[in-house]
C-alpha cells in the first residue's frame, strides 16, 4: 500500500491517458499511482521500469534528420532523406497527411495511394 507524502492519502493505481518521460516520447496509458486528495502521481519501482521499457522500444526507432525548406514553384518543400524513405517504406506516389501541432512542429501521417 503506498501513500501520499503530502496528503497521508492512500494512492490508487490508475492508468494515465498519455505520458512524456523523455522530451518528444509520448507514452498512451501508463499504469502510475494517483493520489486521491489532488491527483498527483507517482510510479512504483516496477511501473517506472516499464515506462523505461516502453520508452527505450520506441527510441530505437529514433532518429532526427535536418532539413532547410526550400521552393519548388508557389510550394514550399522539404526533402526526406533516403534513408527515413527506406525505414518508412515510402515512394513517389505515397499519400502523406499533414496536421499542424502548433506554431513550431506539424506531424505527418502517411498511407499508401
Amino acid at each position: 500500500m503506498m501513500k501520499c507524502v503530502k496528503h497521508n492519502a492512500v494512492m490508487q493505481k490508475q492508468l494515465l491517458p498519455t505520458y512524456e518521460h523523455e522530451d518528444g516520447i509520448v507514452l498512451k496509458d501508463v499504469e502510475a499511482m494517483v493520489c486521491p486528495v489532488d491527483n498527483d502521481f507517482t510510479f512504483t519501482e516496477k511501473q517506472i521500469e516499464d515506462v523505461e521499457r516502453r520508452t527505450e522500444a520506441i527510441k530505437v526507432h529514433l532518429f532526427t534528420f535536418k532539413r532547410k525548406i526550400t521552393i519548388s514553384g508557389r510550394s514550399l518543400v522539404i526533402n526526406l532523406p533516403e534513408d527515413l524513405a527506406r525505414h518508412m517504406h515510402l515512394a513517389k506516389g505515397t499519400i502523406a497527411k499533414l496536421r499542424p501541432i502548433d506554431d513550431k512542429r506539424f506531424m505527418v501521417e502517411v498511407g499508401r495511394s
